[in-house]
């Protein structure tokens, strides 16, 4: 119709031409001119102007088609129930695979695709699209907050994702808000993919063993150190394997390759170049951090980090830093229990960051290096057996459940220990009671089974438990030198208090050696299974910090020009442990062993040269810890003094 002369489009309000989405979201009028399929309104605004089709099947088929590359959150109008809404990704680049989304979507609406597949946990870690989520800091997040309305209406349909943490507004529960982010730096595509070549490389090294070496992973580390959700993944593996990360496949790959001989099958056939095939997982994981990364980088520094043998101080510490950063950058460190979403993906992002926070303590702990992970910056609970267990009624995986859930809350431990050690600018000064209680109280939290585990050492057959023993000695050894510390600092050594030997018979010096011979004990006790089964690397230095104190304490009952021997415990338990070390080496390949072997070895035989000699080191009055030359060679006791130094960075106090 034509108004005075003018060339205006249909009538607002016009049944037959019904109003275009933009101007409907608007509740704006929605006129168009002969010459322009665009209305005015979008015209002004610069939005895509797009007309609901009046034909039914392919307006179904166009709904199908926007659910396939829509983002897996939507908003959902229910005001009783906390929303959650995410940004929608831009369409990928790959036109001829099924796009996959990354954003957290309602349990109650699924995301489908036009074959009918439903979404699974998998959508979270691919490989497909060009954007992602990245968190937005609580001080602007109230402004975008309000301005998520007049947002949609920009070009790309780029609107943040609003997810509040609880039905209850509080100034101490901030929201937390998602905005779309580009994954890859301008001018890089999905084509360009070093990663995919560093898969099809390892893949084609371990054919036809690959699906195997999956399964073994599964079988041996997940069960242990819950990354994925196994059913999950494997139906994700065998139908969508294209789609997945090709870094996380490379790391999962390498990351299995230990556990070889555990297969009877893989045993008799040709073992692979475990070292060849980090190197590539590694190289292909750089090259995603820096092109794309996501939560699937994050799992896969999570693999490499817990890959076994470990080599590299400098590159797990950095890439734990790293894998912290891009934790808090996806919102990992946030309580999920209250958002719309399902259990799924509740109980993967609690165990993702769970496995960020034992990673950061433990190589805290042993790097000597202060934790980057604070207990305020953080609020996501404990995960539990609900989140863990996919299929109730499994009692293996239960057990094996309980005993992470374990290790999960010693780790919380061991973080308040390590905040209290590397506190240097003002230092908190707690009794050793306050800290002992603390570890007290998690032991008389565990339920029996369990505390006969880490207490006397029994039924280490349960997937994990063995490393579970070993972290709770660590811990106990930690609290140990800390009030072996704290009693150097504050207990005066009266003359009384002194051996004739001129050692100290500090009670806290005692407690110490009692721990580090438990260690050594465990270590000689263990049998083929608890050697080929789970360990996380860092464990290795807890070895090499329990020998080096017993080569200390062995060290102090020297005595100068004295024939008699055997009478040096503490260094009759550094020698136990190397024996036992090497056996393990030699018989399982156990390389936990490794670097307290290369540390330890030979001065435990300089220590014992200079005892079956009758050559000893005087210990005055003074310096009860210090050694003086007397009647040896002095460069061995150079070469003493800077392995000794060497080995001051495996362990803080």
């Amino acid at each position: 119709m034509k108004e005075n002369g003018s060339s205006s489009g249909r009538p607002y309000r016009s049944h037959v031409h019904p109003a275009c989405l933009p101007c409907r979201k608007r509740k704006s009028r929605c006129r168009t001119r002969d010459s322009s399929a665009t209305c005015m309104m979008c015209l002004a605004h610069a939005t895509e102007c797009l007309f609901p089709s009046a034909d039914k099947p392919a307006q179904r088929k166009r709904t199908a088609n926007l659910q396939r590359i829509a983002p897996k959150t939507a908003r959902v109008e229910q005001p009783s129930t906390p929303q959650v809404v995410l940004p929608p990704p831009r369409t990928s680049q790959r036109s001829d695979t099924p796009q996959m989304t990354r954003h957290h979507h309602p349990a109650h609406i699924p995301t489908t695709y036009s074959d009918g597949r439903i979404a699974s946990l998998m959508d979270v870690v691919g490989d497909t699209g060009d954007d992602s989520s990245h968190v937005v800091s609580p001080v602007v997040a109230d402004d975008s907050s309000i301005l998520e309305g007049y947002l949609f209406t920009v070009p790309d349909n780029r609107r943040p994702g609003l997810m509040h943490t609880s039905s209850k507004s509080s100034r101490l529960m901030r929201q937390v808000l998602f905005n779309t982010i580009p994954r890859r730096p301008l001018g890089v595509y999905s084509n360009q993919s070093l990663p995919s070549m560093k898969c099809e490389v390892i893949e084609k090294y371990l054919e036809p063993a690959t699906k195997d070496v999956v399964g073994l992973f599964f079988k041996c580390a997940n069960i242990c150190f819950p990354v994925f959700d196994e059913a999950s993944f494997m139906n994700a593996y065998c139908t969508r394997k294209e789609e997945i990360s090709p870094a996380l496949l490379c790391n999962l790959y390498a990351n299995s390759l230990i556990y070889w001989d555990n297969s009877p099958q893989l045993r008799s056939t040709r073992t692979p170049d475990i070292r060849y095939i980090w190197n590539q997982a590694n190289e292909a994981l750089h090259s995603e951090l820096f092109l794309c990364p996501g939560i699937s980088t994050v799992l896969a520094m999570l693999l490499n980090v817990c890959g076994r043998p470990s080599t590299s101080i400098f590159g797990n510490g950095g890439m734990v830093g790293t894998a912290v950063a891009l934790s808090n950058a996806l919102g990992l460190n946030r309580d999920p229990s209250q958002w719309n979403i399902s259990a799924l993906e509740k109980g993967f992002r609690i165990r993702v960051w769970w496995l960020v926070v034992i990673h950061d303590r433990w190589c805290s702990l042993s790097y000597g290096t202060p934790l980057q992970i604070h207990r305020a910056q953080y609020d996501v609970p404990f995960p539990t057996m609900e989140y863990l267990i996919s299929s109730p009624g499994m009692p293996f995986h239960e057990a094996a459940a309980s005993i992470f859930i374990a290790f999960t809350t010693l780790t919380e431990v061991l973080g308040q220990y390590l905040e209290y050690i590397y506190h240097v600018s003002s230092p908190v000064r707690k009794t050793i009671n306050s800290l002992s209680h603390l570890l007290t109280n998690w032991e008389e939290s565990l339920d029996t089974k369990t505390r006969h585990i880490i207490r006397r050492g029994t039924n280490l057959t349960t997937p994990g438990a063995a490393n579970l023993r070993l972290a709770y000695l660590s811990v106990k050894l930690l609290l140990r030198r800390i009030a072996l510390d704290l009693d150097d600092e504050q207990t005066e050594i009266s003359d009384s208090d002194k051996r004739k030997d001129g050692t100290s018979s500090s009670i806290s010096f005692t407690q110490v050696e009692r721990v580090a011979e438990e260690i050594v004990h465990l270590v000689r006790e263990l049998d083929e299974l608890q050697l080929r089964g789970f360990w996380i690397p860092v464990q290795a230095y807890s070895l090499t910090s329990a020998t080096t104190f017993l080569l200390r304490s062995g060290l102090r009952r020297v005595k100068p020009h004295s024939v008699e021997s055997g009478e040096n415990p503490p260094l009759e338990l550094a020698k136990e442990m190397i024996a036992t070390l090497q056996s393990h080496r030699l018989r399982f390949g156990w390389d936990l062993g490794d670097d307290c072997l290369s540390k330890c070895s030979e001065l435990v035989k300089r220590i014992a040269s200079l005892d079956n000699d009758g050559t000893g080191l005087p210990l005055n009055d003074e310096m009860s810890d210090s050694f003086q030359p007397f009647d040896i060679d002095t460069s061995i006791l150079d070469d003493l003094f800077w392995d000794m130094a060497c080995m001051g960075n495996t362990f803080t106090l």
